[in-house]
């Protein structure tokens, strides 16, 4: 898939839908920080809620704007830095109550500096903005989302919604699939920029 600046449409209501996103990252914190203080089944509720709606921004807005005929190439770009804000912002938040370590937030910002590195220099480092995806990114993407929604609630419950060998075997499995994940990338890159290169 690639995804192209200059854009061709105004802002539109798909662009609305994914900065629900955005608008919700303070109110999920706060619902967070509520639970944190005084657990109990209202801000375990709200947790939930407010993951929910972020989750149904993310998933809604690129189907919508092609349904409406709205989709645009900013729409694209937008989508991607709404994804990365949240997830970084959340595990920012959730590393400073040490419910999650240093390094996932870390591998997640390094494997989408990757991502926009390697399409930038397959796209031919052409001035517009080119985002090449592949498939296992994309599951790395929907892992991450998960993955950072149950830690969430598991902040909101103070630390008691998984037990601590489960807990270890989600932190090592996501770190795992990270980890993979950017190996298949380098792969997926290697082997298009090669194929490219003898095209040209």
């Amino acid at each position: 898939m690639a995804l192209s600046l200059p854009v061709r449409r105004p802002f539109n209501f798909a662009h609305l839908l994914t900065s629900v996103r955005l608008l919700l990252i303070p109110f999920f914190l706060s619902a967070i920080e509520a639970g944190r203080q005084q657990p109990d089944a209202l801000t375990a509720s709200s947790v939930t809620l407010l993951f929910l709606l972020i989750c149904a921004s993310d998933y809604y807005d690129g189907p919508l704007a092609r349904v409406l005929g709205l989709d645009s190439d900013l729409g694209k770009i937008l989508d991607n830095l709404a994804d990365i804000t949240f997830l970084l912002v959340t595990l920012s938040y959730l590393v400073y109550h040490h419910v999650v370590p240093w390094w996932i937030p870390t591998a997640i910002a390094l494997a989408f500096s990757q991502y926009v590195i390697d399409s930038w220099l397959l796209a031919r480092r052409k001035t517009t903005v080119v985002l090449i995806a592949n498939s296992m990114g994309h599951w790395a993407g929907i892992l991450n989302y998960i993955f950072t929604g149950v830690m969430a609630l598991h902040a909101a419950l103070r630390q008691q919604l998984l037990p601590e060998l489960f807990y270890n075997i989600l932190l090592t499995f996501w770190l795992t699939y990270l980890l993979l994940a950017m190996s298949a990338r380098l792969r997926f890159f290697l082997r298009a920029y090669y194929t490219s290169s003898l095209v040209h």
